[in-house]
């Protein structure tokens, strides 16, 4: 038997299956824009940046710490949320690689 063929043909199915997730991950990217987006275009939030920012209503909330502290951090959580997960993934899909790589050899 061909151990060095296998190992390749191995290899080979390693890489094409994390180029795979890569794309998918990649092609969520614009739904999971438009749903994280609407989640901060609503009026509640008040998130800047958005569509339906109040700048009047944002300066009100100047006055309250309760929504200081329950709006801005949701609109910096809701921002980078995107990033956190096909980061995440990334990270994962590498490591996963490189720990079935080893287990070529």
């Amino acid at each position: 038997m061909n151990n060095k063929a296998q190992r390749g043909t191995l290899g080979f199915a390693l890489l094409l299956i994390v180029f795979l997730v890569i794309i998918t991950s990649f092609a969520t990217i614009e739904p999971l824009k438009e749903v994280l987006d609407d989640a901060r275009d609503s009026s509640y939030l008040n998130c800047i940046g958005t569509l339906n920012f109040n700048q009047t209503a944002y300066d009100l909330d100047e006055t309250s710490t309760i929504n200081k502290l329950t709006r801005r951090p949701t609109c910096f959580v809701t921002g980078l949320a995107m990033v956190y997960f096909i980061g995440s993934i990334l990270i994962g899909i590498f490591i996963w690689l490189g720990v079935n790589w080893r287990k070529l050899k």
